[in-house]
């Protein structure tokens, strides 16, 4: 069944043993999220276990399992990544597990693919591959009637393109949206143009946020997808650009919301999600802004070397990179 079948599914009936597949990883963590609201909040430090990776053994899993728990009806326990091919003994484990359950007990394995097959006659298999458009749609219309959000049905499939069918952005932008129409504005295709960015745009902001984090793995990882998607190393590198232009100004302008809106090409709703975007990037980084303002110089030089034709837009790129993980020593040639 697909991860969003599971919350209606819970009502009637819970089984034992789920598999989790797919590479969404949004719907993954849906998924997740469900099955931890079967266990009550104040009990998933006691109640749910989890496992990931090659070097866990299932002994240890099946030990998890094979007890009940202390302070509810039932234990969860996750196992995400485990991959390697199964001795004879642990599989012979596993079908012993499963003739022996305990009631009330949920193992859920995340992308694993030799324990699914070792037990696969007594597992609910879970389908969090990326869904067809009107899945989306479906959903985002059900959550919109649900919270009495006013809406044009028309421009929905925007808000799915703009966030390249990505399940996580789509739940974000959604609560954006929601957020902004509580007082009765209609969601039409001109509030999604404002408020919901390009999914360049949104990668560009995870990449800045995690080298503010220091997570410079995820951040090389993000310009990796982006450019092997086909974006150019200049587009990439004018949407970084404009993305600190714009929170610079607005972090250091007095000037009202119109003449912020005219001077960097924003309407009011835009302007309004900056906001919350230059927030959050405040609470991650101490002394956010007195290192802006040398980023957008160093940003404007960049590209105008390479309009210029002094470097080419790959070597811009790759100097822009370099500049804001710290590397401050680079040379522009």
């Amino acid at each position: 069944m697909q991860a969003l079948q599971l919350k209606q599914t819970f009502k009637t009936n819970i089984s034992d043993i789920y598999a989790i597949f797919g590479d969404d990883e949004g719907l993954i963590l849906y998924a997740l999220e469900k099955f931890y609201d079967l266990i009550p909040q104040d009990m998933r430090d006691f109640c749910v276990q989890k496992f990931e990776g090659n070097e866990i053994t299932s002994e240890d899993v099946i030990s998890a399992l094979s007890y009940s728990s202390m302070f509810g009806d039932r234990r969860l326990v996750i196992v995400k990544d485990f991959n390697r091919k199964l001795s004879v003994a642990e599989t012979e484990s596993w079908l012993d597990y499963v003739g022996n359950i305990v009631d009330g007990n949920i193992l859920v394995l995340v992308n694993c693919p030799t324990v699914k097959n070792a037990i696969s006659q007594f597992v609910v298999e879970v389908d969090c591959n990326k869904m067809s458009l009107i899945d989306y749609v479906n959903y985002i219309e059900t959550l919109f009637k649900f919270y009495k959000i006013n809406y044009d049905k028309s421009s929905l499939s925007e808000i799915v393109h703009r966030c390249n069918k990505d399940f996580g952005k789509i739940n974000n932008e959604v609560n954006k949206i929601m957020l902004y129409a509580k007082d009765g504005s209609e969601v039409n295709r001109a509030l999604i143009e404002d408020l919901v960015p390009t999914d360049t745009e949104t990668q560009v902001f995870e990449f800045i946020f995690a080298i503010q984090d220091g997570d410079y793995d995820k951040a090389m990882s993000i310009i990796d997808v982006l450019l092997e998607r086909g974006d150019k190393p200049s587009m990439i590198l004018a949407t970084i650009t404009l993305t600190y232009k714009r929170t610079f100004a607005i972090m250091t302008n007095e000037g009202d919301d119109d003449f912020l809106c005219e001077s960097l090409g924003m309407r009011k709703p835009a302007l309004f999600m900056a906001r919350k975007k230059i927030d959050m990037a405040k609470r991650r980084a101490p002394g956010f802004l007195s290192r802006l303002k040398n980023t957008v110089y160093y940003l404007y030089s960049l590209e105008y070397d390479f309009k210029s034709g002094k470097i080419s837009q790959e070597n811009a790129l790759d100097l822009a990179i370099t500049y804001l993980i710290g590397k401050t020593n680079a040379k522009r040639t």
